[in-house]
């Protein structure tokens, strides 16, 4: 009796022991940046989650919670969805957030386990943020949010709700979660450029990634003993110059910090259809707006990373949407028809055009991409229908979040103009930010002109379109001398010292607020400073905003999103007795003309 005890205790134990051996399988379903994109675009009329296999459109919120039961059914024990921040700001449905927390509960109820904080969660600021979130607890909680390097301000209350939270444990520096016999750490980051394009975040600044990052994962180490520790950062990642390889702030991250061993990526919405592997550490990206669903499936084994399985999933019209968020959505669209659009005398669905062809931004071709030409002349239209004159009016790349395609029918609605130019919330309480207008002389013209060829040769978010103003350039003279003649409005610009005039500028005031740090943005070399019409410097961009109906109490504030539907008004009707776009913005940037001598 015994020696059968002893061999049986030894049997169990060698089991025992052999089981902890076996490699451990977990899921993980990732997105990145979908911008509060709750409906499916192309365009966003034809979305029709509840019939398979009728239209084009990609993304939705009710056919990624399908996606989520589908995939966590074949392995529910084992299964982690995650998020890689910004998950607000790019919709009609962002603009009722801070009143309703609907999207941050929606997130939950749809299966969301954990996300991280982007840039354009602070598109309102620090304060508004806080409300979105005490609005989705209300509602029945959020998604854990997990932030290593947020750093907020002794000496300002400004941020004093967020911190609050940070402090309650509502939102966590790092978390530790069991699946499926793995223990599993996560924590967040928000990279150096996410921080530097997310002004409204002041007061709060950011501790350096890396080294947040290294002590996250040295404690996470020495405490909790992970099996795997997975990094939800918004920082992201380019393609190199040669199409090659990889590089930018999650690349470097991998390489100073490898410890991490998955870094589910954000930010600067690049799609991969392969994980990137840098040492040990596995990297990871979707692209942008839910448009396709991350799936990793992996084994762990002796705790390492033993098999590493990498897909995306298209979000489109072969799924079908799951109809509980369907009617949630449809609720919250008519919550934004009576608190918002009516107040304006516009609606979520009304259609305001047609177009026969797509107008794009393409980040690879940022010159001959026809829609931000087409939004500088909406800007440029729009004042002076309202009896306001700008000299010309620039609109960055970077704040055209969505193009205007032509799907099957063509018909453009108001939600698909407003994702067009969705950034910001005026001073007014109505969602986008305002146009303002200020003055430079004709020297800072041409100044300015310098920095556009700039821009442009660098292309990225900083790529500028106007309207008004054509610049001929010599491309083999030295760097800020390529201006060789300016035409403003068709006639010629003298830009001597002794053209003592000023001249208007109109854009967005995100936008104008950079002018004034061109000194900053160019070491020193260029110095344009924003005047009021009478000459004076301004700084606040408040001071300048362009009122477009004087005739009511108080300011009237011009938005871009509202500039493309009435520019729209002005075409000639189409087939669907629609205003349509003309042909002519088929064509790309033309204000930029390279001459030789």
């Amino acid at each position: 009796m015994k020696r059968f005890f002893s061999s049986f205790l030894l049997t169990s134990i060698l089991f025992l022991f052999a089981g902890n051996l076996q490699a451990q399988e977990l899921t993980i379903l990732h997105t990145n940046d979908m911008h509060s994109k709750l409906m499916g675009y192309g365009p966003e009329s034809e979305y029709d989650p509840e019939i398979i296999n009728n239209d084009n459109t990609l993304g939705g919120f009710a056919r990624l919670a399908t996606l989520f039961t589908q995939e966590k059914s074949k392995n529910p024990d084992a299964t982690l969805i995650l998020d890689a921040g910004d998950f607000m700001m790019g919709s009609l449905f962002h603009v009722a957030e801070e009143k309703t927390g609907f999207q941050l509960h929606l997130m939950k109820e749809m299966g969301y386990d954990y996300t991280t904080i982007g840039n354009h969660e602070f598109d309102f600021g620090p304060e508004a943020f806080a409300n979105m979130l005490n609005a989705a607890e209300k509602k029945g909680g959020y998604p854990k949010i997990v932030c290593s390097n947020i750093i907020f301000d002794k000496n300002s209350k400004d941020d004093d709700a967020l911190e609050k939270l940070f402090n309650d444990k509502k939102i966590l520096p790092y978390s530790v979660v069991k699946k499926n016999g793995l223990t599993i750490g996560i924590f967040g980051l928000l990279g150096i450029d996410a921080a530097d394009v997310a002004p409204a975040k002041k007061p709060v600044t950011i501790e350096k990634p890396e080294d947040a990052a290294e002590n996250t994962v040295k404690m996470l180490k020495e405490i909790y003993k992970p099996d795997l520790i997975i990094c939800l950062s918004h920082s992201g990642f380019y393609p190199s110059e040669d199409g090659k390889s990889y590089v930018g702030e999650d690349i470097e991250l991998a390489k100073e910090v490898p410890g991490i061993d998955i870094i589910i990526s954000g930010h600067t919405h690049v799609k991969i259809t392969k994980p990137i592997k840098i040492n040990n550490t596995y990297i990871v990206q979707t692209g942008s707006y839910a448009y396709d669903l991350g799936e990793i499936n992996l084994n762990v084994e002796n705790g390492k990373i033993d098999k590493f399985d990498y897909r995306l999933i298209p979000v489109d019209d072969k799924i079908k949407g799951n109809e509980n968020i369907t009617d949630q959505i449809n609720e919250q669209i008519i919550y934004i028809n009576k608190h918002y659009l009516s107040k304006i005398g516009l609606s979520y669905d009304t259609k305001v055009g047609q177009t026969n062809f797509d107008l794009n931004i393409n980040y690879h071709n940022l010159k001959n991409s026809n829609l931000g030409p087409f939004v500088a002349d909406a800007d440029k239209y729009y004042l002076k229908e309202n009896g306001i004159d700008a000299d010309f009016s620039m609109v960055a790349s970077g704040t055209i979040r969505e193009n205007i395609l032509k799907g099957q029918k063509g018909i453009l609605s108001v939600s698909d103009m407003f994702r067009v130019m969705s950034l910001g919330k005026g001073y007014d309480g109505i969602p986008g930010y305002p146009l303002a207008k200020i003055y430079i002389t004709a020297k800072e013209i041409k100044k300015l002109s310098e920095i556009l060829v700039m821009s442009r040769a660098s292309g990225g978010d900083g790529y500028l379109y106007t309207s008004g103003l054509k610049v001929y350039i010599n491309p083999k003279k030295m760097m800020l001398r390529k201006v060789q003649k300016i035409e403003l409005n068709g006639k010629p610009l003298d830009f001597s010292k002794k053209n003592k005039k000023l001249y208007s500028i109109t854009a967005d005031t995100y936008l104008l607020s950079f002018i004034g740090r061109i000194k900053k943005m160019s070491h020193g070399l260029v110095t344009v400073i924003p005047k009021d019409k009478n000459g004076n410097p301004v700084s606040d961009m408040k001071n300048q905003l362009i009122d477009i109906n004087p005739d009511k109490q108080g300011i009237q504030e011009a938005k871009e999103w509202i500039a493309l539907i009435e520019y729209l008004k002005s075409f000639k009707t189409g087939s669907e007795n629609l205003p349509l776009i003309p042909e002519n913005y088929k064509k790309g940037d033309e204000s930029l003309v390279e001459e030789s001598e």
